[in-house]
């Protein structure tokens, strides 16, 4: 039917839920300059990857992480961070001049690495830009996967410091304003039927085992449809205990309701 499977037998058993996922993909931050914009945190100061000791404003640095990070189901800790320049492509960077003074100099007095970036999508763009930022970054709740790895296990990533937790482009992620429909979405892509569809439709010698283009097949509003109530019972209970969670399905219907497409 014109689309591209890697295993015939497995994508019969689960084909039902090849469609289009309800919630649209995303890859992480792009910048290309991860030795200035990349950076841990030692004894409460940020060091950069030239191992300078820096002084920012924190306003304008979230947490990171990267396709290594996402071992576990629910994160809420990072071991780097990044400094965030636009709300979404394109934006004026002038306002850090003002605003967080020492946030500008300090990329100012790394604007020649910026210069530097060899990708033809900084031309012409404003100082300090970066990609793949938009409202879906700044959502608290985030259900990521890692598109290197060969893993098929997707994490819940939750605010860090009351503040959303930023992804590299290594990673594909979908933002929620809910935490209920970021864990029930997290329940129904960690479901074997969706393993077995994914097995089923990547391709181990790829360079990146997921893309959007992969991912967007996941037809959620049909695995919501046709889920046992009891497994999603079994796994929210699960959930709850393990990470102090105090969720319920109250909003499962409601869920399903923006799920479905709007017929005009």
């Amino acid at each position: 039917d014109d689309k591209f499977v890697s295993n015939i037998n497995t994508y019969f058993n689960t084909k039902k839920i090849d469609g289009e996922c309800p919630f649209v993909w995303r890859q992480g931050l792009k910048h290309d300059c991860s030795t200035i914009m990349e950076l841990d945190k030692v004894n409460g100061h940020y060091v950069n990857g030239l191992n300078e000791e820096i002084k920012l404003e924190d306003d304008l640095v979230y947490g990171l992480l990267k396709s290594s990070d996402l071992k576990n189901t629910v994160i809420n800790q990072t071991r780097k961070y990044t400094i965030v320049t636009q709300r979404k492509v394109g934006q004026e960077t002038k306002y850090i001049r003002n605003e967080f003074p020492k946030t500008y100099q300090y990329l100012s007095d790394h604007q020649d690495r910026f210069a530097a970036r060899k990708s033809s999508i900084y031309n012409n763009k404003p100082a300090f830009s970066i990609f793949g930022i938009g409202d879906y970054s700044f959502q608290p709740f985030k259900v990521a996967i890692s598109g290197l790895y060969k893993t098929f296990h997707f994490t819940l990533v939750l605010p860090q410091n009351e503040k959303p937790v930023m992804l590299d482009d290594t990673c594909y992620l979908i933002g929620f304003d809910k935490i209920e429909y970021a864990v029930y979405t997290l329940i129904l892509l960690n479901s074997d039927k969706t393993v077995k569809f994914l097995q089923s439709v990547t391709f181990a010698d790829a360079k990146r085992t997921f893309t959007k283009d992969v991912l967007m097949r996941i037809d959620l509003l049909e695995l919501a449809i046709t889920i046992d109530r009891n497994y999603l019972e079994t796994e929210l209970q699960q959930l709850n205990e393990v990470y102090n969670f105090n969720l319920t399905l109250c909003l499962w219907d409601t869920f399903i309701e923006e799920m479905k497409p709007v017929n005009n």
